[in-house]
């Protein structure tokens, strides 16, 4: 934390005050007008994408929808595939990634809120606006952390030094009455969208963590009520599955918030396909560009989540695909084209499966370097959470609509399904395929307490397939459905206790 206070002031040059590029920035006379703490929440957003960067590893490849391609040629990413097997202890790279980033967005929000508490002459439309966003991104960084690592130290203020940062772990029920209150004051000053969308939070995206938040809680009332308030914000499905996650329809009528990407060299870009495409000598037949991608066959989907598609859904085609190509005298994979997920292997050809649903070329750079968004919310995840809260709340006939919107969507029949168990199968079943890789699966097994069977029967099945995997794999309990406290954060903070079984 000491770390992430220093650079909550040393960053503002480097992150968000970019409109002033000729040296430091005088803190004693920053934070004192509408435009300051503008520029303060805008770099209060940067956070998210560092977060984001890596949290696919450990919110989708820890759940039985993705895995990894086994690299035999380069062993280097043996800490991204500890996280998919289950094998991760406290010195893991990538938990300490996220975990670093999401605090260094707390940092930031406290920092505005209390500057904003002395300031004098801010507008009380601006204020209002600022502590809304504030509020939500400390929430979202909350909600993020506490799913992910269980109780936490709940910073509510500027750490300033060494003393300010040793604080001990809030129990969970208080990081999550922390998070409703921020959620509930930001609900309060947000707007509703209005459309086209420019990135920022508005009052549809904390409706909508609110209502996610009630259904972790098993709150269904609670999560009713507030999801129902988002169908009435003039959000709506997009006509064609197969344009999601694409370029041309970011912050659309049907996006709720996506984190906001801009190639370039500041910093700024994304390159997921680059992780999520095979590794291959080079790109040039799947992106258009010639790169040796070393970084591929992360978020691989598995054989599971492929059976998992009914036949004529169109959002099998739409979500993954294949590279066809063939191997080199040496063993190399040289890539030959794309393929539907739907055209069988030729023989002759190597096939490796891919997450098709970010595949958007051209592609104009080989430095990994792309505009491409990450999705958060959809209206159909809020879709489909509302019909799941109103099945669990014995209103079955109530969901079926909002779950059938979004098969109709998919090109499949409408369920009439009226029972509330089966009914609440069905729409868990909906909720993989249509939420496919977004970073939902894994939330979802552990709040439907479904973790632990789930991914121990896959476990069962990704041993006996892959010999590669360690018999001490897979060994799915209570204290993994938690990450450990990064070993870096348990030497700063002394007043920390680390998680069982880390």
């Amino acid at each position: 934390m000491i770390a992430i206070a220093a650079l909550a002031v040393s960053s503002c040059k480097k992150d968000y005050l970019v409109l002033y590029p000729d040296g430091a920035i005088n803190l004693s006379t920053f934070y004192k007008t509408d435009r300051d703490f503008q520029q303060a929440v805008v770099g209060a957003y940067v956070p998210l994408r560092d977060a984001a960067n890596a949290a696919f590893y450990m919110e989708e490849m820890r759940s039985d929808n993705t895995e990894y391609f086994y690299n035999a040629q380069d062993r280097g990413g043996a800490g991204y595939e500890q996280l998919a097997d289950f094998m991760d202890d406290k010195g893991n790279g990538v938990i300490s990634t996220v975990w670093r980033a999401d605090y260094q967005g707390i940092q930031r929000v406290n920092v505005i809120l209390d500057r904003l508490e002395i300031a004098k002459g801010i507008t009380d439309s601006v204020k209002s606006q600022v502590i809304g966003e504030a509020k939500a991104l400390r929430a979202h960084y909350y909600f993020e952390l506490v799913r992910l690592f269980g109780a936490l130290p709940l910073y509510l203020h500027e750490v300033k030094d060494q003393a300010g940062s040793q604080m001990s772990r809030s129990n969970v029920d208080s990081v999550y009455g922390q998070i409703i209150s921020d959620l509930t004051d930001a609900l309060s000053k947000l707007k509703p969208p209005s459309f086209p969308q420019v990135g920022r939070i508005t009052k549809g995206m904390v409706a909508t963590e609110l209502g996610m938040v009630y259904m972790t809680r098993k709150e269904w009332t609670k999560a009713s009520d507030i999801l129902s308030t988002v169908t009435t914000m003039g959000y709506d499905l997009l006509p064609d599955y197969k344009t999601l996650c694409k370029q041309a329809t970011e912050n659309s009528k049907e996006s709720i918030f996506e984190i906001q990407y801009k190639s370039g060299t500041d910093g700024q870009s994304s390159m997921f396909i680059y992780y999520f495409t095979p590794v291959a000598k080079s790109t040039s037949a799947y992106l258009g560009i010639n790169f040796a991608n070393s970084a591929g066959g992360f978020n691989t989907p598995t054989d599971d989540m492929v059976s998992q598609y009914e036949a004529g859904d169109q959002r099998l085609d739409a979500s993954i695909g294949y590279v066809k190509g063939h191997l080199d005298a040496t063993g190399t994979y040289i890539p030959d084209s794309v393929s539907s997920i739907l055209s069988p292997s030729t023989p002759g050809t190597v096939s490796r499966i891919f997450i098709r649903k970010y595949l958007d070329p051209p592609y104009y750079n080989a430095l990994r370097n792309t505009d491409q968004n990450w999705p958060v919310y959809r209206y159909a995840d809020v879709l489909l959470l509302l019909a799941e809260a109103l099945n669990e709340d014995n209103k079955p006939g109530d969901a079926l609509p909002y779950l059938n919107k979004v098969r109709a969507r998919a090109g499949l029949a409408a369920s009439s399904e009226t029972n509330r168990d089966a009914l609440r199968d069905v729409i868990a079943h909906e909720r993989r395929v249509e939420l496919a890789f977004e970073n939902k699966r894994w939330f979802d097994l552990v709040r439907t307490d479904k973790a632990i069977p789930v991914m121990t029967a896959f476990g069962v099945l990704q041993k006996q397939k892959y010999g590669y995997i360690s018999a001490n794999a897979y060994n799915v309990t209570a204290n993994r459905l938690v990450y450990a406290i990064p070993n870096y954060e348990m030497t700063y903070n002394t007043r920390l206790i680390q998680n069982l079984g880390y």
